[in-house]
């Protein structure tokens, strides 16, 4: 890979196959193999590999900055360990990675994290975001507009749910719309181009699309979250690791929140990030994706949290029955995974005891 004159050495080797692949982010596969089949996550205890999502906002604000954290590569040495970040397009993508001595931290959409924690133990450190997942359209302004038409989703994701949602608001039917399943990055070009009427996708995606042609609107919202997650089995291996990632991730947020410089110096990270990652460039402005990162992370009330309700109700809990309903969880996995998710104290600990874990200490890369 070549490098950036910023680009920082252990961000390069954690790419670990990703130069050479940028085509593979847009369309897939090469030979039946996926982008991320080459990223080497075999088990080995020296290192803590992190999954991270570079174009999903603001989750991305919080993985960058944790990757130029100092502080925490101090702590992890101590502990004879390195941190690795890899990049994934979207959450799914690292549902079959996570424990077993691959993944061990993780940023997750609600429904990966859901389908993550039926899967194998896990616990929930902090919530990485609460906003809007949006149904987007140009030609059409309510829901009802959309009968017979192509709609672009991510099945089983937090937008399905949404996108199901708006239907059932406009008394329709999944099968009153014709469903077309695509990648995020691709839904602001199918719009454009016409292969499709609408689509329901999470940030940036809207944004994107709504920046790039002032006719596109969003036509129907629905809440959604983000989390930041933990293998179970690392927090029973490396408690004291565990405590040292989470306390970055605090330290990522209260450090943002405490001056526009801070986030608008993440927020160009992120940026930058997101253009090794995909080699294209960017699709939105810094002062937008720091627009992203201050209403859904850094205003949302006591962030950083683990909220004991979310839109009401206990977090997850409609997800968990969505993906039931659509046959994705089977049938007898009991919903006290949840529970057993949100036990993890971690966030507690560290917040505990700020002194000790320098909640308040900045010491970031230039």
């Amino acid at each position: 890979m070549k490098k950036k004159p910023n680009a920082h050495p252990w961000i390069v080797r954690a790419l670990l196959g990703v130069t050479g692949l940028a085509s593979l982010l847009m369309t897939g596969a090469l030979h039946g193999e996926e982008y991320y089949d080459k990223y080497d996550l075999t088990p080995n205890k020296a290192y803590v590999d992190m999954g991270v999502q570079p174009m999903a906002y603001p989750l991305a604000f919080i993985s960058s900055t944790m990757q130029r954290d100092r502080t925490l590569r101090a702590d992890l040495k101590a502990l004879g360990l390195v941190l690795r970040p890899f990049n994934f397009r979207k959450g799914n993508d690292m549902v079959h990675l996570m424990g077993d001595g691959k993944l061990e931290f993780a940023f997750l959409g609600d429904m990966p994290t859901v389908n993550t924690l039926v899967r194998t133990p896990t616990a929930i450190a902090g919530l990485g975001k609460r906003n809007f997942s949006s149904v987007v359209s140009r030609n059409f302004a309510q829901m009802d507009s959309l009968r017979g038409k192509r709609i672009g989703y991510s099945a089983g994701s937090s937008s399905h749910l949404v996108l199901l949602r708006g239907l059932k608001a406009a008394h329709m039917l999944e099968s009153d719309v014709t469903l077309v399943a695509m990648e995020p990055s691709q839904m602001p070009d199918a719009l454009e181009n016409g292969t499709i009427d609408a689509f329901s996708a999470w940030e940036p995606t809207p944004s994107i699309s709504i920046a790039r042609n002032s006719k596109n609107r969003a036509i129907y919202r629905g809440m959604s979250t983000d989390w930041v997650v933990v293998s179970k089995e690392f927090t029973d291996q490396q408690p004291k690791a565990a405590l040292f990632l989470v306390a970055s991730y605090a330290r990522a947020i209260n450090w943002m929140r405490i001056a526009n410089a801070n986030v608008e110096r993440a927020g160009g990270w992120v940026l930058g990030d997101g253009e090794s990652f995909t080699a294209q460039p960017r699709s939105l402005s810094l002062s937008k994706a720091v627009e992203i990162a201050r209403k859904d992370l850094l205003e949302v009330p006591g962030a950083p949290a683990v909220p004991a309700k979310v839109d009401g109700v206990a977090p997850l809990t409609r997800e968990f029955e969505f993906l039931q309903q659509q046959g994705r969880i089977p049938a007898g996995v009991d919903a006290d995974r949840i529970a057993q998710a949100f036990a993890y104290t971690g966030l507690k600990q560290v917040q505990a005891d700020p002194k000790k874990y320098r909640l308040f200490v900045y010491d970031y890369d230039q």
